[in-house]
Parts: C-alpha cells; sequence; structure tokens
C-alpha cells in the first residue's frame, strides 16, 4: 500500500487528480479550491514530473511581464505613504500560474478543463433551480461573487465546450458538448452579464467552426447570423439594450447614478489619477481616494476600483503598470492565436480574449475567484511545450 502510494506521488498522477479537483472547484468553493490547489502544487512539487519541467524550462512571452507585474505591488510599498490599501495578492498569486505553467508542460490538460466545465455546469443548474430567471449573488458558490465573473465564466466554458466538440470524435461526448453549449448559451442571454455575452459574440466564429467539419466558411457565416438572432430575440438582452438607451440619456441629463453613469465617472476619475501620476501611479489606494472625495454617498463609496482593470493598473501603477499589462495581454493572445488550431492553444486564445473583453468592465485581477481564474488559465500556456504535441507546436510556443 506504501508503495503504491509513494508511486502515486512520484509519477504524478496524484498531482494530476488534485489539479483537476483545483479547476473543478474553481466555480464552486472558494475554500475548496484553495485547499485543493495548495495540495496539487505539493504533490507535484514531490513528483517527478516537477523535475522533468523544471529541467526542460523554456520561457514563453507572458513571463517577462507576468514578472514586472508581481513586482509593482511590492514596488508601490516602497513609492507611496499608504501602504495599508496595497494588496500583495496581486504579487504571490503569480506563483500558483507558475506552477500551472510548470505542471501542464508535463500533464495532460484535457481533464482539467473538463473538470472546470463540470464546475461551471454545476453552478448553472443550481441558478436555473434556485433561482429560475434571474440570478441571486453572494449565495456561497465562488462563480456567484458577481453577475460578470458568472457570465465570463458561462461564456469560457461554452467555447471550451466547442474546442471539447472539434477534439473528441465519440458520438456521446459531442452531443454532451452540443446540449452543454445550449445550456450555457440560454443562461448568458437570460442573465444580466454583458461582458460574457459580447466575449461569446467576438468568438463566435471560433466556436461555429469548431463544429464544422471541413471549415466551409458559408456555414460557419450562417451559423453566426443564427447566433446574433437568437441573442438579438432575447427578452433580457433587449432589455439591456434599452437599459443602456436609457442610461445615455440620463447622462445627457448629468444624471450618474446609474450603471453606465457610474462606469463613465469612474473612468474619468481614474484617468485623472493617471495625468496626476503618470510614471508610477499612485498606489492602490489612488482611486479610491480620488473617487471618495467627489462622492459622498455610501453607494458610490462601495467602489474601490474602477472597474477596468487597463485603467487600474494605470492609476495604481502609472503607465508602467499599464504597459505590463498590455504586454501580458498581447502576448496570451498572441500565444494563443499560433496554437489556436491544436486543443491547448485554442483554450489560450479562447480564455484571452474573453480576459481582456472581461478587463474592459471589470478589474479582474481584484476578485479571488476571478484571480484565481486569470492565474490558473494563464499558466495553462505551459501545456503547449508538453512533449508530445508536434514539434513545430512547440518550438512555436517558445517564440
Amino acid at each position: 500500500m506504501v508503495d503504491y502510494m509513494r508511486q502515486l506521488v512520484t509519477s504524478g498522477a496524484a498531482a494530476q487528480y488534485a489539479m483537476t479537483a483545483a479547476f473543478f472547484f474553481l466555480p464552486l468553493s472558494k475554500p475548496l479550491l484553495y485547499i485543493t490547489l495548495l495540495v496539487a502544487s505539493i504533490l507535484f512539487i514531490c513528483s517527478e514530473r516537477f523535475v522533468e519541467a523544471w529541467r526542460g524550462f523554456r520561457p514563453q512571452p507572458w513571463l517577462a511581464p507576468a514578472l514586472l507585474l508581481a513586482i509593482l505591488p511590492g514596488l508601490s510599498l516602497l513609492l507611496h505613504e499608504d501602504p495599508g490599501h496595497t494588496e500583495l495578492n496581486l504579487s504571490y498569486y503569480w506563483i500558483a500560474a507558475f506552477i500551472v505553467y510548470l505542471a501542464s508542460s508535463r500533464m495532460p490538460v484535457m481533464p482539467w478543463i473538463r473538470a472546470f466545465v463540470a464546475g461551471v455546469f454545476i453552478v448553472f443548474c443550481y441558478v436555473q433551480i434556485r433561482f429560475p430567471g434571474e440570478v441571486h449573488l453572494a449565495t456561497g458558490l465562488a462563480a456567484l461573487g458577481n453577475y460578470i465573473l458568472y457570465s465570463q465564466l458561462l461564456a469560457i466554458a461554452t467555447v471550451l465546450l466547442s474546442i471539447l466538440y472539434k477534439h473528441d470524435s465519440r458520438r456521446i461526448v459531442r452531443l454532451a458538448c452540443l446540449a452543454g453549449m445550449g445550456l450555457f448559451f440560454i443562461g448568458l442571454v437570460s442573465g444580466d452579464g454583458r461582458s460574457g455575452l459580447l466575449s461569446l459574440l467576438l468568438l463566435l466564429p471560433l466556436v461555429v467552426g469548431n463544429m464544422v467539419a471541413q471549415k466551409n466558411r458559408k456555414l460557419v457565416l450562417v451559423g453566426c447570423l443564427i447566433g446574433l438572432l437568437l441573442v438579438g430575440l432575447s427578452p433580457r438582452v433587449q432589455k439591456r439594450i434599452n437599459e443602456g438607451i436609457s442610461d445615455l440619456k440620463l447622462m445627457q441629463q448629468d444624471r450618474k447614478e446609474t450603471s453606465l453613469g457610474y462606469r463613465v465617472d469612474m473612468w474619468n476619475t481614474a484617468a485623472e489619477v493617471v495625468r496626476a501620476h503618470p510614471v508610477f501611479g499612485a498606489g492602490q489606494g489612488g482611486f479610491a481616494r480620488a473617487w471618495n472625495n467627489r462622492h459622498l454617498t455610501a453607494e458610490a463609496k462601495g467602489f474601490v476600483e474602477p472597474h477596468n482593470a487597463f485603467l487600474f493598473f494605470a492609476s495604481s501603477y502609472g503607465l508602467v503598470g499599464l504597459a505590463a499589462l498590455l504586454w501580458l495581454y498581447a502576448a496570451v493572445l498572441w500565444t494563443g492565436w499560433r496554437h489556436r488550431q491544436s486543443f491547448e492553444g485554442g483554450v489560450v486564445f479562447a480564455f484571452a480574449v474573453v480576459c481582456i473583453v472581461g478587463s474592459m468592465t471589470n478589474t479582474m485581477f481584484m476578485g479571488a475567484v476571478s484571480h484565481a481564474w486569470l492565474m490558473l488559465f494563464i499558466g495553462l500556456q505551459g501545456s503547449l511545450l508538453r512533449p508530445g504535441l508536434p514539434c513545430m507546436q512547440r518550438q512555436g510556443a517558445t517564440a
């Protein structure tokens, strides 16, 4: 029994099971996510796979900007007088990305992706059974921390199912993928999060293309048009469009106490902070101080970041932080795009698009679950280095 357990650890099988569990718990439970991720990290470090990954380590384009982004919060402690607002989790969370990067370079990631989609499906079922027709937040499930996060997870899960459909020829699996995609699509068009739906619309050609056998452009175009039509016919989507138009009209009357009004006001505030502190920013508390000086209502004071990742890094860490974030996103997007025909590359590319679109209206690095999601999926780029992939892909991944 002891020899069997030792073999599980040294071979990396135990780490594989634990990492699969971590991806499964990502949308379900923060405590279980952290526990399984810690266990997976320890088991991986104790395995032969870690030694192999370390010896065969090859840097990818995302590592340099990631290192810079990891250093900036600590540097902020030295440059600004208000260290209490600096969250060093923006630094140490990168350890998770690096561990996943090494692990995915020696372990198959398809089980991780399947487990993640299964976790999202459980959240979806919970929402549909418990709150039909609406979404109640803060119910204990990790994915329901806010509307934006839930919609983003539904969007990425939909695209991941299309990728699984493409790379698995088994009939029962493909039927399950189609059913899951249909259900998640219903969740998106009937929910309140907009960035997830926008991400899916941008990725529709990829989703439809994954389901078309011979890449028939006409069929892809027809499929995209059908998807757009179904979105446009959704009563909830029509309601959100009307609400956006109403918010614009209220803004013209200088009434900003709306979803759009608050966001534009936050973005303007963050831009003012950047103009005042252009190089290294005003620290993580810089935006909150500027915002609270302009707003006294309890609702407004609840916003501690500008709901835009680009402006968050620019106001907190200046143009240096913004450049590092743009560099990171460009590196992940380019890596995924170059290898989008492979399973691993398709996952990376889809994640990059959802992440970039989500960053327009949300600071994804600030929420514990969304932050963990970013780190785990950024680390999946290591899967492009795994032995057994086509040689051209492995070489291109380091370019």
